[in-house]
């Protein structure tokens, strides 16, 4: 589903179903490879004509056709869940949908930087050795760490509104999810100078005059860090998520048969066979 073509195409969407989404700029090429996809978000399709996703302002419900238009998406794939190889029936569109409308908390904020932040101390990723990235990511993982505990990655969301949801027995509607990988996304060209003012439009003052920058002021492009600073930061945001182990990744559980939601990357909903690609 491409942008251009929206309108008519949601109109085939039902309630429960997945939007995996890709969005334009560097900020959501770094998400998204931290996540090992070609995707950066995710939202699930709520009441008519709207989509439930994880937002600046926590988890929000906004008009599909907004989201559709948006001149920052490139790309849009819907996504049909499947139990047993069937779609789901309408009690379980309806269980999905409640439990993804009771995760409506401003705790649960989404912001774009925090969104990196999260995906970065999530992720064991090799990165190339440049002190500008190691810098662009201290600042996320320091902006995740000064964030609510309870705050999701859209990836995270999505995996609960199923894996959670009052539909009995319990986690009868989690998606399966395909065995953890190596990655394979290559590292993203990135545009520095669009980079910059994406991260420093999202920093928090205190975070802003810890850099000595004035209200207004543009973040800098010659912003640097080593490795210690990074490996610092990343100690804060795993430790402000509850992974105080290095390595997490599907095995980590959170229940008797059900992977920790934390831990759960956009590739895992991207490949998963219980999210079925619609063609629109």
């Amino acid at each position: 589903m491409t942008p251009d073509g929206g309108a008519a195409s949601a109109a085939r969407l039902r309630t429960g179903d997945v939007l995996l989404l890709r969005r334009r700029g560097p900020l959501a090429a770094l998400t998204a490879w931290f996540g090992d996809s070609r995707f950066d978000h995710a939202a699930v399709v709520g009441r008519a004509g709207y989509l439930i996703e994880t937002g600046s302002g926590g988890v929000i419900e906004r008009p599909l056709a907004e989201c559709l238009a948006d001149e920052q998406l490139l790309e849009a794939q819907a996504r049909r869940p499947l139990v047993a190889a069937r779609p789901l029936q309408d009690p379980d569109r309806i269980a999905v949908l409640a439990h993804a409308l009771s995760l409506r908390r401003p705790a649960f904020s989404g912001d774009p930087l925090a969104a990196l932040g999260r995906a970065a101390a999530l992720r064991d990723r090799a990165l190339p050795d440049s002190a500008p990235l190691r810098a662009a990511l201290r600042e996320a993982l320091l902006h995740a760490a000064a964030d609510s505990a309870g705050a999701m990655s859209a990836s995270e969301f999505v995996y609960r509104c199923f894996a959670e949801n009052p539909a009995q027995p319990r986690g009868r509607l989690a998606p399966n999810l395909p065995a953890a990988a190596p990655p394979t996304q290559a590292f993203p060209e990135l545009d520095w100078d669009a980079l910059w003012p994406q991260i420093g439009s999202w920093l928090r003052p205190s975070r802003r005059e810890a850099l000595g920058l004035a209200e207004g002021d543009p973040l800098a492009a010659g912003l640097h860090a080593d490795a210690e600073e990074l490996e610092r930061a990343l100690a804060q945001a795993r430790q402000r998520l509850g992974l105080m182990e290095r390595g997490n990744a599907l095995l980590a559980l959170a229940g008797p048969r059900l992977p920790n939601p934390k831990c759960v990357r956009m590739r895992e909903l991207e490949l998963s066979p219980s999210l079925q690609p619609l063609e629109l």
